[in-house]
């Protein structure tokens, strides 16, 4: 959604930054279940950054990108 452009360039940042990034997606508030739209990214546990509105196909390509316990 509009955050994205706003996450991928903090992302860029720590990865630039050497720094460890796990990213976890969360229901959106009301929800019990990750939906399509309407989800809740955070970056380290939020200690670097909650994110409202996230697509679940955004938060994937995040994962693959930046992600650190993800193999490339």
């Amino acid at each position: 959604m509009e955050n994205q452009p706003e996450i991928e360039k903090l992302l860029k940042k720590l990865k630039r930054e050497k720094k460890y990034i796990a990213l976890s997606l969360h229901p959106g508030i009301g929800n019990s279940t990750i939906q399509r739209e309407g989800n809740r990214m955070f970056i380290n546990e939020g200690r670097n950054g909650t994110f409202e509105d996230v697509q679940e196909s955004f938060y994937d390509d995040m994962v693959v990108k930046f992600d650190s316990r993800c193999r490339r």
